[in-house]
């Protein structure tokens, strides 16, 4: 019963993401979204500062997710597409790139040891489809780019994965934030956005902790 009572609590939780900012917000954030889509802002420079926010993630706590749905609804989903996978494929080689660079160095600084050690044992398993299966999730993304780039990784095996992943995000994003914005849900659309991936990345942490934990090394 505890462990049953468990997953309903998780269930309701990742049903609530879309609901909770209304809950707290709801008005406020209505008003805002609807300022927000009568605001001109020229495409080129919401196109670089969207591709800006992406190719600095890996430095920034910037929600990528958050960010790509933005780009489809303001830029269409062509362009905001072509943004998105310009700026995560950039950050992804700016943070894999200064990994191989620095080393150990970069590892302390973005690795915490519990996701060091559990991606590791993962990125043995699985080699480069690690990068593949952490592009969506947030945090472990960058992880991964990072524990693979301080162990060596060649630049050569690095970005057909990346580039596969980042392509597919990007579009799937841009087209939900496109079609959100037509349909003018798109304060549910950033809630889900922002949402849904972190709890993507909660169970897989916790899926990988517990792999570890069955097979240490």
């Amino acid at each position: 019963m505890p462990t049953f009572l468990k997953m309903l609590a998780l269930v309701a939780g990742a049903l609530a993401i879309p609901i909770i900012p209304f809950v707290i917000w709801g008005h406020d954030l209505q008003q805002a979204a609807e300022s927000w889509q009568q605001t001109y802002t020229s495409p080129a420079v919401m196109a670089i500062g969207l591709f800006g926010l992406l190719a600095f993630d890996v430095f920034l706590p910037v929600p990528s997710s958050l960010v790509n749905t933005i780009a489809g609804a303001k830029l269409g989903i062509l362009v905001g597409s072509l943004v998105c996978f310009a700026g995560l494929t950039v950050g992804a080689a700016l943070g894999f790139g200064l990994a191989k660079m620095a080393g150990p160095a970069i590892k302390k600084r973005w690795l915490e040891d519990g996701d060091a050690t559990t991606l590791r044992q993962f990125a043995d398993t699985w080699g480069v489809a690690t990068l593949v299966i952490t592009r969506p999730l947030p945090i472990l993304a960058e992880a991964a780019v990072v524990l693979l780039g301080v162990q060596g990784l060649a630049w050569r095996k690095f970005w057909a994965p990346v580039l596969l992943a980042n392509s597919g995000i990007a579009v799937a994003y841009a087209a939900f934030g496109q079609v959100a914005s037509d349909q003018e849900w798109l304060v549910i659309a950033l809630g889900i956005s922002a949402g849904f991936p972190l709890l993507l990345t909660y169970f897989a942490r916790k899926w990988l902790q517990k792999k570890h934990q069955e097979n240490p090394l």
